[in-house]
């Protein structure tokens, strides 16, 4: 089942009771995993119940979840200082886990997948990977 941002998600979301969780919904979409299996995930690397995770924490826990789903996930230097809503006109095809100040989001051909997508298009990016395989 491919995961994107849609009713479902925010239905999930709401039956988890959580806030704050915006890279495990980042997760979730880049790797084609439910919310529960993210969540679950971010939950073995330190996330606690409707909070955020520092951007390190953010970082390793896509490492690991990307050994075990056997994808490789590659740094974009390149999109470091790129706004997302540029950084998604210029790759229309790709998976991409974006993090920005505080935030995290994922990019599926083009399309954000996000509850901030409307407004985040002017945010700056941190770090960018390509998630493939």
């Amino acid at each position: 089942m491919k995961q994107n941002y849609s009713d479902k998600m925010r239905e999930t979301i709401a039956q988890y009771k959580e806030g704050g969780c915006c890279t495990v919904v980042a997760l979730a979409c880049s790797l084609d995993w439910s919310f529960g299996k993210a969540h679950r995930h971010m939950a073995k690397h330190g996330r606690k119940p409707r909070k955020g995770v520092t951007l390190t924490q953010a970082v390793v826990s896509l490492a690991d979840a990307v050994d075990k789903s056997n994808k490789q996930a590659h740094r974009i230097e390149s999109a470091e200082g790129l706004t997302i809503g540029r950084f998604a006109r210029e790759n229309p095809k790709g998976v991409f886990y974006v993090l920005v100040n505080r935030h995290a989001l994922a990019i599926v051909d083009g399309v954000m997948q996000d509850w901030t997508a409307n407004t985040a298009g002017r945010r700056k990016i941190l770090n960018c990977y390509k998630i493939e395989g």
